[in-house]
C-alpha cells in the first residue's frame, strides 16, 4: 500500500471543510439542515468521497444522485432500491406537504429522481461538512495532519462558527420558503441560524418561527429513537396547511 493512501490529502480536505456543504439546489423550496452526514467508518471511504466531490467540480452544494453513484453507492437511486432512513423522512414530509401520497413506493420514486437534485425542489445541507458514524466516535486525528482535527470538539469550534454564518447568510439572500433543521439538541445552533429574532413556538412535538418570508422548523432527527412515521407525516401536514393559507 502506498503512503499517500494511508492518510487524506490535507488541503483538498480543508477546501472540501471549507467549501462544500451538502446536496441540492440552493433556489430550493424546501431546506432541511442537520449537524452531519452519517457515514466517514474508513477512510478509503473518506477518499472516496473527496474524489467524488472533485469529479463533480467540488461544487458547495453536489447533486445528491450524481455524488452517491461516484461514490459507489447505487442501491440508493437504482433497482431494487433501498431507502436511506434520514433521506426517507425528509421525503415524508416533502410529499405530505404537496398533498402527495408517501407510500413505499412513492418514497422510493422520489429519492431516485427527485430528492437533492441539482435543479430540484430540494437543498440538503449540514452544519458540519464531515462525515461520522456518530458523535463518540473520531477518526480524522488518525487521517489528517491538520491541528485542528485533534478533536472532534477542536473541529466544532474552529467549522463551526463560519459554516453557521455562511448559511445564515444563504438564507438572508436567498430567502428559500421553509426551513427545517433537524436535531431538537441543536436547538441553541439551529436559533443561532434562524436569528434570535425569530419565537419558535411548539406545535405539537416540533417547533415553528417564522420571519417572512421564511418559515423555520426545528424536528427530530429522523434517526431519533422511538419516532414514528406519522411524526413526520404531522410535520409535513403543518406544512401542508401552512402553505395553503399564504
Amino acid at each position: 500500500m502506498s503512503e499517500t493512501s494511508l492518510s487524506l490529502d490535507d488541503h483538498d480536505l480543508l477546501l472540501f471543510i471549507s467549501s462544500f456543504y451538502g446536496y441540492g439546489n440552493m433556489a430550493a423550496r424546501f431546506w432541511f439542515i442537520g449537524m452531519e452526514e452519517g457515514g466517514g467508518n474508513t477512510l478509503e471511504e473518506v477518499q472516496a468521497r473527496l474524489l467524488a466531490w472533485t469529479q463533480l467540480g467540488k461544487p458547495e452544494l453536489a447533486d445528491l444522485r450524481d455524488f452517491h453513484l461516484l461514490l459507489g453507492m447505487p442501491e440508493f437511486f437504482t433497482s431494487p432500491l433501498k431507502l436511506q432512513h434520514t433521506w426517507m423522512q425528509i421525503t415524508r414530509i416533502i410529499l405530505t406537504a404537496k398533498g402527495q401520497p408517501n407510500g413505499l413506493e412513492e418514497l422510493r420514486a422520489y429519492q431516485k429522481d427527485y430528492l437533492g437534485q441539482k435543479n430540484g425542489e430540494s437543498c440538503l445541507m449540514e452544519l458540519l461538512p464531515l462525515p461520522s458514524p456518530h458523535t463518540r466516535t473520531w477518526a480524522y486525528n488518525q487521517w489528517s495532519s491538520i491541528p485542528f482535527l485533534a478533536t472532534r470538539k477542536s473541529y466544532f469550534e474552529v467549522c463551526s462558527p463560519q459554516r453557521i454564518a455562511h448559511i445564515r447568510e444563504c438564507i438572508r439572500e436567498i430567502h428559500p420558503q421553509i426551513v427545517i433543521f433537524y436535531g431538537k439538541g441543536y436547538h441553541s445552533i439551529w436559533q443561532t441560524i434562524a436569528g434570535r429574532e425569530v419565537k419558535f413556538q411548539d406545535q405539537g412535538g416540533f417547533l415553528v418561527g417564522k420571519n417572512f418570508p421564511t418559515t423555520y422548523l426545528i424536528i427530530k432527527h429522523p434517526s431519533a429513537r422511538g419516532t414514528s412515521y406519522a411524526y413526520f407525516e404531522n410535520v409535513g401536514a403543518f406544512l401542508l396547511s401552512h402553505l395553503n393559507s399564504r
